[in-house]
């Protein structure tokens, strides 16, 4: 079942001594359970102001723990982070400020009210509040407590330590589990950058794989898969290691093999020992990779065999089918006729014999011929009917019948192919397989003759290394192919329940991505690489959309944004929050009022939903202030921002702000 999570309600941002808002030194916003807009112009700190909010729930913190690399055969797991001048590199330093800038966050997680003061000049928590209790702890700026080894009782004792485990406590969530919600899904930021297509390249984090196998299920199931999964590459990193120490000593040998004045490689065999170990090591890994590739092309087989033979009893049912109502239209074109009268005809045609008496009869042969509207008996005029319903339904069950054949006449193609590429396999690994055993043979031969050197082969220590390094390798490399089996195991379980929440979670999304396209939407669940995990895939108006490309900028963000609205409606227990940064910028007119209708949708849950806003002449704002069942609040950014003289001096800005602000107010 999926998990039961609460997120983060907010209720209020005081912001102090923050030079950037010269005219807000200390200003506070309450939030409303509606629509919170932040307006302002070109460079008044909107973006700064919403990550304010972010800064004051979860630090500096861009990116959950996961491992980094290895370092002396011991993994490195950590956090990323923003760089700790984040916000003091935005203060301006020529206004003067009574004190530390700071940020002061309060919310609620189940009804229980977490106030967090956060240093805006060092980036460091200060202060944790629950209920008005405060929490006790050590203060360390993040990077220094990102530092410290679990186990460290220093790191225990932090105030960001016990602040985590609070959150834990209340939100049934971990911090990480905090940091990737609020950067992945609660804040939708100015880049425009979306989740539903993203598939985890270039670093970014694939927010599919990690919701759905994390949060669609009981979180020790997902624990122990993240686990495996890191193990495994954890061995894996320990395994390249050593292949790269076996690397070395194979090269400091060749140097000595090649060199001019090599006086040891007649008295030393062991230098062509590890060079044949080298090359059968290579080999062995061809191999490997020659098994692997055949087992993938025995599962493609395997895979569209069985559609092949599914299509083949369908294209047999279809035509049975066509067989039927072929017969309904015949009857239905000659009702008036005998039954064999088609018979009766092509034995004339046929045989020139005359149907009654079977004697030859040429003169019914040129009535036949010569027309085919009248009886050839009596010669009046055949009354004919058609039924457009019989005829639309062959025209249907032809045209899928042809394609279902197209489809196995492909495949049947396909697997031609992967033959032919099979067969050539076959004989590159029995060539691959017979220099392996004579490279095998050769190395028993030299190490014969090692044994049988009267005086210690000088070398031998390099060998010797050479094989524990082998061995070490092979046994990481067992390890993290026992972690992979292990997590895909893991992964199946994951995806079965995942499976059983398609439909409910396809049903949210429907209702809010039709909204803003007016027309069919859905979700559908699958894999169109067979070596990729199965994925969500927005299917529009029929047609799955398998890249962002296929929709225009503005479809594209505000389909993401359904699919961000879905999640947090699916796992909704109390009210929460989401974050976009100008949402009207790449609307065009015809689907301003249809993107309104989206976060008015979402807001009826209630939800507080924060939003960025140029001054410009967009109707998006406008559409939302209509609802009169929807609270508004503003944080007015020409009130508390410092602003240039061309926005001072324009007239049309200061309407269009003021005119919001009434509206707001109203």
């Amino acid at each position: 079942m999926s998990r039961i999570i609460y997120l983060p309600e907010l209720l209020s941002v005081n912001v102090k001594n923050y030079t950037l808002y010269p005219n807000g030194l200390d200003y506070t916003y309450n939030f409303v359970k509606g629509v919170n807009l932040i307006l302002g112009g070109n460079g008044m700190g909107k973006t700064t102001f919403v990550n304010l909010i972010k800064f004051g729930l979860i630090g500096l913190y861009k990116k959950a723990k996961d491992l980094t690399r290895t370092y002396k055969d011991r993994a490195i797991i950590k956090r990323l982070l923003y760089p700790s001048d984040y916000f003091s590199a935005r203060k301006d330093d020529s206004i003067p400020a009574d004190g530390e800038a700071l940020v002061i966050l309060r919310f609620n997680i189940q009804k229980t009210e977490f106030e967090v003061v956060r240093s805006l000049d060092t980036g460091c928590l200060l202060q944790v509040m629950i209920d008005g209790r405060a929490l006790t702890g050590s203060i360390y700026s993040e990077d220094s407590y990102e530092r410290m080894e679990d186990v460290d009782e220093a790191k225990k004792s932090s105030l960001l330590y016990q602040y985590e485990q609070k959150i834990k406590q209340y939100s049934n969530l971990t911090f990480d589990d905090l940091i990737f919600f609020v950067n992945e899904i609660l804040f939708f930021g100015e880049n425009h950058t979306t989740v539903l297509w993203n598939e985890g390249i270039d670093g970014r984090t694939d927010v599919q794989n990690e919701l759905f196998n994390k949060y669609f299920n009981e979180p020790d199931l997902d624990e122990e898969r993240r686990k495996m999964q890191s193990q495994a590459r954890y061995y894996d990193s320990l395994s390249r290691h050593r292949s790269e120490d076996m690397r070395v000593i194979t090269g400091l040998l060749n140097k000595l093999r090649t060199s001019s004045n090599n006086v040891q490689k007649e008295a030393s065999p062991t230098i062509d020992i590890v060079a044949l170990k080298a090359k059968i090591e290579t080999i062995t890994n061809e191999l490997a990779s020659i098994q692997k590739r055949q087992e993938e092309l025995h599962s493609e087989t395997v895979i569209l065999q069985g559609e092949i033979n599914r299509s083949s009893i369908r294209a047999t049912q279809l035509d049975d089918e066509k067989k039927r109502i072929e017969r309904e239209m015949n009857a239905s074109i000659w009702e008036t006729l005998h039954p064999q009268y088609d018979v009766f005809v092509k034995n004339i045609q046929i045989n020139h014999l005359c149907p009654m008496c079977s004697q030859e009869a040429g003169s019914l042969l040129e009535k036949v011929n010569d027309t085919t509207e009248h009886c050839f008996m009596c010669g009046n005029e055949i009354r004919l009917s058609s039924n457009e319903e019989l005829t639309t339904k062959y025209k249907e069950i032809s045209t899928a019948h042809r394609e279902l054949y197209q489809s196995i006449t492909g495949k049947q193609r396909k697997i031609k192919a992967i033959e032919d590429v099979q067969r050539q396999l076959d004989s590159d690994y029995r060539e691959k397989d017979l220099q392996r055993r004579t490279c095998l043979q050769q190395l028993r031969e030299l190490e014969f003759q090692r044994t049988a050197t009267p005086e210690n082969d000088k070398l031998q220590g390099l060998d010797d290394e050479y094989n524990r390094l082998a061995a070490e390798k092979e046994k990481f490399q067992n390890l993290s192919a026992e972690c992979s089996v292990r997590a895909r195991e893991l992964t199946d379980t994951i995806e079965e329940e995942i499976r059983s929440n398609v439909d409910r979670f396809s049903v949210i999304f429907s209702g809010y991505a039709e909204k803003f396209l007016r027309v069919p939407c859905k979700l559908e669940y699958k894999t169109y690489d067979k070596s990729l995990p199965n994925r969500f895939y927005p299917v529009i108006d029929g047609k799955v959309r398998r890249q962002e490309e296929s929709l225009s900028e503005s479809q594209r963000f505000f389909i993401d944004h359904a699919f961000r609205m879905s999640i947090l409606t699916f796992f909704y227990q109390s009210p929460s929050f989401y974050i976009v940064e100008t949402p009207d910028s790449s609307l065009d007119l015809s689907y301003e009022q249809n993107a309104a209708e989206v976060f008015l949708q979402f807001l009826k849950k209630p939800n507080v939903v924060i939003v960025t806003s140029n001054l410009n002449n967009s109707s998006f704002v406008d559409y939302l202030t209509k609802d009169n069942q929807i609270h508004f609040s503003m944080v007015g950014l020409l009130d508390i921002a410092k602003t240039t003289a061309i926005q001072e001096a324009n007239e049309k800005i200061k309407s269009l702000y003021n005119d919001i602000k009434r509206r707001i107010q109203l």
